[in-house]
């Protein structure tokens, strides 16, 4: 029987916000859409722009 991946344990539990985790949020959207962008969904102009958008909210915080 192959072994599964599971979770063991939760450390550190907290909520994040954009005023706590703003680079962390920032680094998850931004896979977001690259993975999009891989996919085809976004196409290059479609990625800059929403990335631009990402980091001009990253500076607000």
């Amino acid at each position: 029987m192959a072994e599964q991946a599971r979770l063991l344990d939760i450390e550190n539990d907290r909520e994040i916000t954009k005023e706590t985790d703003s680079q962390f949020l920032f680094e998850y959207q931004r896979a977001v859409l690259l993975t999009l962008k891989d996919k085809g969904v976004l196409n290059e102009t479609q990625y800059r722009y929403a990335e631009e958008k990402l980091k001009k909210q990253l500076k607000q915080f």
